[in-house]
C-alpha cells in the first residue's frame, strides 16, 4: 500500500481504537490491549513524563503512551520504512507531533539520537533477540526509581513450553527469550516481576 491510500484509509480512523481494528485487519504487530492499558496505568502511577520506546510499529502504543497525560513526552525507534512511514502519517492524523518524537533508526545504533534525556520509562517491544542488548545500551538512560518494560517475554506462551514447539527456528527464538528472562532475574541493580499478561512483560525497576 502506498502512502496516498494510507492516508485515504487513515482519514476513515477516528479514533485510536479504530486504528486498531485496522491493525488487525491488516496484520501490523500491535501491542495486546489489556497489556497496554496495564502499561499505561503503571505509567500513571509512577506520574512518568518520559518513555522511551524501542520498536514503534505504526505508533500505535506510542500515541497510546502520549495519550495518559498532556505533558507526557515519547520517543520512539523504529528501523523499519514502512512502518516508520506509517507512523509518521498516524502521529501527525491524530495531532501527536508535540509528544511523540519518531526516530528512523536501528535501535542497536541509535542512542547517540536519543541521549538528550533522562526517561522514566523504556518500553521494549522490538526483536526478540536483541532485548538484553537494548536493556544495556538504554538503561543508563533511566532515572534511578524508573522502569524498563519489555514486552512478548511469554513469545505466544512458548517460553516455559518449548516441548510443545516443532520449528527450529521458533525453538531458537524461544531459548534466547528464556535466556534473557534469566538474565534479568540476576541484575542486583534492578527488582523485576514478570506478568502474565497478553504475551508476557517483564517488569523491572531501576534501583540504582
Amino acid at each position: 500500500m502506498d502512502n496516498r491510500e494510507y492516508i485515504t484509509q487513515l482519514n476513515a480512523v477516528s479514533s485510536l481504537d479504530r486504528l486498531r481494528e485496522y491493525a488487525e485487519e491488516n496484520a501490523v504487530p500491535i501491542m495486546d490491549k489489556v497489556a497496554l492499558e496495564m502499561v499505561k496505568q503503571l505509567m500513571r502511577i509512577h506520574k512518568a513524563e518520559s518513555v522511551l520506546e524501542i520498536g514503534t510499529a505504526i505508533a500505535y502504543s506510542g500515541m497510546h503512551f502520549a495519550s495518559v497525560d498532556n505533558q507526557m513526552h515519547v520517543t520512539t525507534i523504529e528501523r523499519n520504512p514502512e512502518m516508520y512511514d506509517l507512523a509518521v502519517q498516524n502521529v501527525k492524523h491524530f495531532n501527536y507531533e508535540k509528544q511523540v518524537r519518531l526516530i528512523f533508526a536501528d535501535a542497536a545504533e541509535a542512542f547517540e539520537k536519543v541521549n538528550d534525556r533522562e526517561y522514566d520509562i523504556l518500553f521494549i517491544d522490538a526483536a526478540k533477540a536483541q532485548s538484553k542488548r537494548f536493556f544495556e545500551l538504554y538503561s543508563p538512560l533511566v532515572k534511578k526509581g524508573g522502569l524498563i518494560i519489555t514486552d512478548n517475554i511469554l513469545y505466544h506462551d512458548f517460553v516455559g513450553n518449548i516441548e510443545i514447539v516443532r520449528s527450529r527456528n521458533v525453538k531458537q527464538m524461544v531459548r534466547k527469550i528464556e535466556k534473557y528472562n534469566d538474565w534479568l532475574k540476576e541484575q542486583t541493580d534492578y527488582t523485576t516481576n514478570f506478568i502474565d499478561l497478553g504475551d508476557g512483560m517483564s517488569i523491572s525497576i531501576k534501583e540504582r
